[in-house]
């Protein structure tokens, strides 16, 4: 898993005291609040903002999904995250834009708020270390249910759900776990990434009908599966597929792919031909490194500084 260093805040509206969030915030109190994680490439040509608009846009989407009024669109939202990134002096970072409000009164009606826009930026090691395995465990603790929430929507309250089952894991001696879909039973993803597995050569990965968020980067990998000829699927999984599985690989934005050395007592080779040749190719995407998808990657340009004549 990835490690931040510190971090800073920008925010768009101009509120000089960003940390002095009210306690009494209705995000604060009532987790309302949606978010997307971004990170910031420290490339080659420069530093660089991974499919910006992909998940600017799926901000926008988590929005909609909750009824969340505001007053931005996908412009101002590019402007407000290009702008922080560059101002944070930072070359290799996370960026955590954050439409929220902080009107402090009780509430759960969101059309009765206003909400606004915060990012918070987390300066990372830029170093080519490859990811340690984890060891991961099913879980007791489901993934909310699509009956009971809009799980396309990346909301800061849900994610509670995701520390139950992350502590309980750490509790009993694992890095992460894979939570089920509680309708289905099936595998839906971690605790904060989506998940791969691969069988006689073949990728596959729990469908989006089994309460699995659309994960950006698990898009980028289905994409870069494609390209290297490796067949796909979006498909039910079951916790019995993970067990028999030759290579088990977890996706996020914040860490990329990271191998799963084992699922409770499943131990997998450690041998992954697979999941290396995505990471590599993964790696080449997100510097801009060899053929890839300049749509992909947006640049970040420095402030220029200020000169003064003697």
């Amino acid at each position: 898993m990835v490690t931040s260093r510190a971090s800073r805040t920008t925010v768009m509206d101009g509120l000089p005291r960003e940390r002095e969030l009210p306690f009494g915030s209705n995000s604060v109190q009532h987790g309302t609040a949606v978010f997307e994680g971004i990170r910031m490439y420290a490339a080659p040509a420069g530093p660089a903002l991974f499919r910006l608009d992909a998940h600017l846009q799926r901000l926008l989407d988590s929005a909609a999904l909750l009824g969340i009024p505001h007053a931005y669109d996908l412009d101002a939202l590019r402007r407000h995250v290009r702008d922080a990134a560059a101002g944070s002096g930072l070359d290799s970072a996370y960026v955590r834009p954050v439409l929220y409000t902080r009107e402090a009164r009780l509430g759960v009606n969101l059309q009765d708020f206003r909400f606004t826009l915060g990012t918070e930026i987390w300066a990372l090691p830029a170093d080519d270390t490859p990811p340690r395995p984890l060891r991961v465990t099913v879980s007791p603790w489901c993934r909310p249910s699509r009956s009971s929430f809009a799980v396309r929507a990346k909301a800061t309250g849900t994610y509670v759900v995701s520390a139950l089952a992350r502590t309980r894991a750490a509790a009993d001696g694992f890095d992460d776990a894979v939570q089920l879909d509680p309708d289905s039973g099936r595998v839906a993803e971690s605790t904060i990434a989506n998940v791969f597995l691969v069988r006689d050569g073949r990728l596959v990965t729990p469908w989006l009908e089994d309460s699995v968020l659309a994960g950006i980067t698990r898009d980028t990998v289905l994409t870069l599966a494609g390209d290297l000829g490796i067949e796909t699927s979006e498909a039910p999984v079951l916790p019995g597929d993970l067990l028999a599985a030759d290579e088990v690989f977890l996706t996020g934005t914040a860490s990329g792919l990271v191998p799963v050395a084992g699922l409770d007592t499943r131990t997998y080779p450690a041998v992954r031909p697979v999941t290396d040749a995505l990471g590599r190719a993964y790696r080449r995407a997100v510097l801009g490194d060899g053929p890839h998808r300049p749509s992909w990657l947006t640049p970040v340009s420095r402030p220029t500084p200020s000169t003064s004549r003697l």
